[in-house]
């Protein structure tokens, strides 16, 4: 997947908060990019992991890829396999998996997935569509769970960390080439956040998927399983590339990483204005804009 030159702009008032119907009457509207020119790549078996402070364009960027309409006027390029990656395309390709999970309390893991594999896989006999639940479940570690409901409040069910890995196996029913995730490890503990992003890649080597999520605040450890990095902030990119040379291109620019630190949260902290001057931000932004 590459995605070229993305631009997101949406309509604010003149106190620059979205702006309402009174604001478009009067005309008392400006424009406002929430992403400026946003390109990279991911390629089919390796994950990409979106970082950014709270604001950076996140999920404004995965609501464009995902090609989501909020409202706002998107621009640029996106192609899957050197085609445009139209809403036809992301049907016949892609999934997605929202930030909070959406099962069904009462029905249990073998369940969702005995009516995922019958909704994306039709053409599917009796005893291929059972071997095909059989290698979900244990793509991501729900054998032993299968008979377990998903639980909400009310019911008894499903830990945080497995109802996670059972929405990651519904969207993996349609076995699609592409896949979003909206902060994946977000509401997990950090055992199992990072048991989610290690089979996560391990799906994507194995079944040649191209896998790109949002993330807050990763730990080193979940920090570990990304193939590559993007790191907004401001609407703009300060860092795309391998996730093990992060550290060693801040240090090129003038802020190299103290010994034994969490280099994401390190980089987070530079990226973002509640920590850093703005104009220092900025000037990170533009480093890597003239790159």
């Amino acid at each position: 997947m590459e995605f070229e030159k993305l631009r997101y702009t949406v309509k604010v008032s003149a106190e620059g908060k979205a702006a309402g119907p009174l604001d478009k009457l009067k005309g008392s509207t400006r424009d406002r990019d929430l992403l400026q020119d946003i390109s990279g790549s991911v390629n089919p078996g390796s994950v990409l992991a979106i970082l950014g402070p709270s604001g950076a364009g996140k999920t404004t960027l995965l609501n464009m890829l995902t090609l989501s309409k909020k409202g706002g006027v998107p621009q640029g390029h996106i192609r899957v396999h050197g085609a445009p990656f139209t809403l036809l395309k992301y049907n016949e390709t892609a999934a997605s998996v929202e930030q909070f999970d959406t099962l069904w309390a009462s029905l249990t893991v073998r369940d969702h997935l005995e009516h995922a594999v019958r909704l994306y896989q039709p053409q599917l006999d009796a005893a291929a569509r059972d071997a095909a639940v059989q290698d979900l479940m244990k793509s991501v570690g729900l054998e032993d769970q299968q008979d377990v409901k998903a639980g909400n409040e009310f019911m008894r069910g499903l830990s945080g960390g497995n109802k996670r890995r059972l929405s990651i196996a519904v969207a993996l029913a349609k076995r699609p080439s592409v896949l979003f995730l909206d902060e994946p490890t977000s509401g997990v503990d950090s055992a199992s956040a990072v048991m989610i992003m290690s089979f996560l890649k391990k799906i994507a080597q194995a079944r040649a998927i191209t896998i790109a999520c949002t993330i807050h605040q990763p730990p080193a450890s979940v920090f570990a399983g990304f193939d590559n990095c993007m790191v907004l902030s401001m609407g703009r990119v300060a860092y795309f590339g391998k996730a093990e040379s992060m550290g060693e291109y801040f240090a090129s620019v003038g802020n190299a990483p103290p010994p034994d630190t969490n280099i994401a949260e390190f980089v987070l902290d530079l990226v973002n204005t509640d920590f850093t001057p703005e104009a220092g931000v900025r000037t990170l932004l533009d480093q890597w804009a003239e790159r």
